[in-house]
Protein backbone atom coordinates (compact mmCIF):
# COMPACT_ATOMS: atom_id res chain seq x y z
CA UNK A 1 0.00 0.00 0.00
CA UNK A 2 3.03 2.63 0.69
CA UNK A 3 4.53 2.20 -2.18
CA UNK A 4 1.48 2.41 -4.69
CA UNK A 5 0.96 5.97 -2.33
CA UNK A 6 4.36 6.69 -3.66
CA UNK A 7 4.14 5.55 -7.14
CA UNK A 8 0.71 7.19 -7.95
CA UNK A 9 2.07 10.84 -7.56
CA UNK A 10 5.62 9.76 -9.12
CA UNK A 11 3.60 8.61 -12.36
CA UNK A 12 1.69 12.30 -12.32
CA UNK A 13 4.87 14.20 -12.01
CA UNK A 14 6.55 12.21 -15.41
CA UNK A 15 2.85 12.09 -17.31
CA UNK A 16 2.55 15.92 -16.62
CA UNK A 17 6.56 16.63 -17.42
CA UNK A 18 6.27 16.12 -21.36
CA UNK A 19 4.82 19.55 -21.87
CA UNK A 20 5.68 22.44 -24.59
CA UNK A 21 5.19 25.73 -24.10
CA UNK A 22 4.74 28.61 -26.25
CA UNK A 23 4.35 32.26 -25.38
CA UNK A 24 3.18 34.77 -29.11
CA UNK A 25 3.10 38.44 -28.98
CA UNK A 26 1.33 39.82 -31.74
CA UNK A 27 0.40 43.63 -33.12
CA UNK A 28 -1.22 44.02 -36.71
CA UNK A 29 -4.38 45.58 -38.49
CA UNK A 30 -6.61 43.08 -40.00
CA UNK A 31 -10.15 44.07 -42.60
CA UNK A 32 -13.71 44.00 -41.05
CA UNK A 33 -16.22 42.30 -42.77
CA UNK A 34 -19.91 42.21 -42.99
CA UNK A 35 -21.89 44.58 -41.58
CA UNK A 36 -19.64 46.09 -39.21
CA UNK A 37 -17.15 46.06 -42.29
CA UNK A 38 -13.46 48.54 -42.04
CA UNK A 39 -10.66 47.25 -39.72
CA UNK A 40 -9.72 46.67 -36.50
CA UNK A 41 -6.09 47.27 -34.79
CA UNK A 42 -5.08 44.20 -32.49
CA UNK A 43 -2.30 43.62 -29.36
CA UNK A 44 -2.71 39.71 -29.17
CA UNK A 45 -0.68 37.49 -26.54
CA UNK A 46 -1.23 33.95 -26.73
CA UNK A 47 0.26 31.08 -24.79
CA UNK A 48 -0.08 27.50 -25.58
CA UNK A 49 1.03 24.19 -23.43
CA UNK A 50 0.38 20.65 -25.26
CA UNK A 51 1.37 18.02 -23.53
CA UNK A 52 1.12 14.24 -24.52
CA UNK A 53 -2.90 13.95 -24.25
CA UNK A 54 -3.70 17.62 -24.03
CA UNK A 55 -3.57 21.08 -25.18
CA UNK A 56 -4.33 24.09 -23.38
CA UNK A 57 -4.78 27.76 -25.17
CA UNK A 58 -5.19 31.11 -23.82
CA UNK A 59 -5.60 34.44 -25.58
CA UNK A 60 -5.99 37.17 -24.31
CA UNK A 61 -6.40 40.44 -26.85
CA UNK A 62 -7.22 44.24 -27.48
CA UNK A 63 -9.05 45.04 -30.68
CA UNK A 64 -9.72 48.75 -31.90
CA UNK A 65 -12.28 48.49 -34.17
CA UNK A 66 -12.80 51.50 -37.21
CA UNK A 67 -15.01 51.69 -39.86
CA UNK A 68 -14.15 51.84 -43.77
CA UNK A 69 -13.47 55.43 -43.31
CA UNK A 70 -11.18 55.36 -40.49
CA UNK A 71 -13.54 56.53 -37.46
CA UNK A 72 -13.29 54.78 -34.15
CA UNK A 73 -16.15 52.55 -33.21
CA UNK A 74 -15.40 50.59 -30.13
CA UNK A 75 -12.80 48.39 -28.42
CA UNK A 76 -12.60 44.80 -27.34
CA UNK A 77 -10.56 43.46 -24.55
CA UNK A 78 -11.21 39.91 -24.61
CA UNK A 79 -9.87 36.50 -22.55
CA UNK A 80 -10.11 32.97 -24.01
CA UNK A 81 -9.42 29.89 -22.56
CA UNK A 82 -9.67 26.68 -24.20
CA UNK A 83 -8.35 23.06 -22.73
CA UNK A 84 -8.92 20.11 -24.66
CA UNK A 85 -8.12 16.41 -23.71
CA UNK A 86 -7.69 13.20 -25.42
CA UNK A 87 -7.84 11.07 -22.45
CA UNK A 88 -11.67 12.17 -21.74
CA UNK A 89 -12.24 13.45 -25.22
CA UNK A 90 -13.60 16.56 -23.84
CA UNK A 91 -12.69 20.38 -24.78
CA UNK A 92 -13.52 22.97 -22.47
CA UNK A 93 -13.68 26.95 -23.17
CA UNK A 94 -14.34 29.79 -21.53
CA UNK A 95 -14.52 34.01 -23.01
CA UNK A 96 -14.78 36.49 -20.95
CA UNK A 97 -14.77 39.87 -22.64
CA UNK A 98 -15.64 43.86 -22.35
CA UNK A 99 -15.95 47.10 -24.14
CA UNK A 100 -14.11 49.94 -24.04
CA UNK A 101 -15.06 53.63 -25.64
CA UNK A 102 -11.30 54.49 -26.27
CA UNK A 103 -8.65 52.97 -28.55
CA UNK A 104 -6.40 51.16 -26.56
CA UNK A 105 -3.79 49.45 -28.86
CA UNK A 106 -0.58 50.42 -28.62
CA UNK A 107 2.65 50.02 -31.41
CA UNK A 108 0.33 50.67 -34.24
CA UNK A 109 1.14 53.92 -36.43
CA UNK A 110 -2.26 56.05 -36.23
CA UNK A 111 -2.91 56.28 -40.22
CA UNK A 112 -2.49 52.52 -40.08
CA UNK A 113 -5.60 51.31 -41.98
CA UNK A 114 -4.97 48.63 -44.59
CA UNK A 115 -3.42 44.92 -43.37
CA UNK A 116 -0.41 45.27 -40.98
CA UNK A 117 1.59 43.40 -39.22
CA UNK A 118 4.62 44.49 -36.58
CA UNK A 119 7.33 41.93 -37.34
CA UNK A 120 10.82 41.29 -36.21
CA UNK A 121 9.49 43.05 -32.76
CA UNK A 122 12.61 43.34 -30.09
CA UNK A 123 12.42 41.76 -26.60
CA UNK A 124 11.46 45.26 -25.18
CA UNK A 125 8.41 45.42 -27.58
CA UNK A 126 6.70 42.22 -26.79
CA UNK A 127 7.19 42.70 -23.02
CA UNK A 128 5.69 46.01 -23.20
CA UNK A 129 3.16 44.64 -25.15
CA UNK A 130 2.54 41.63 -22.93
CA UNK A 131 2.19 44.00 -19.83
CA UNK A 132 -0.27 46.48 -21.94
CA UNK A 133 -2.50 43.54 -22.64
CA UNK A 134 -2.44 41.97 -18.81
CA UNK A 135 -3.19 45.31 -17.43
CA UNK A 136 -6.77 45.63 -19.50
CA UNK A 137 -6.92 41.44 -19.22
CA UNK A 138 -6.35 40.61 -15.56
CA UNK A 139 -9.22 42.58 -14.78
CA UNK A 140 -11.73 41.22 -16.42
CA UNK A 141 -14.54 39.09 -14.89
CA UNK A 142 -16.91 36.84 -14.92
CA UNK A 143 -20.45 38.49 -15.53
Amino acid sequence: MKKSLFIIPLLLLFACSNTEKYEHVSVYVVETLGENAGYKKVNDLTNVVEGKNYITVNTKSIEDFYDKDGNYKRTEIIASDYTSSDITNVGHGEDLKEELQKPSTILIPEDKRETFKLNDMTEEEKERIKKHILSYTDNLSKK
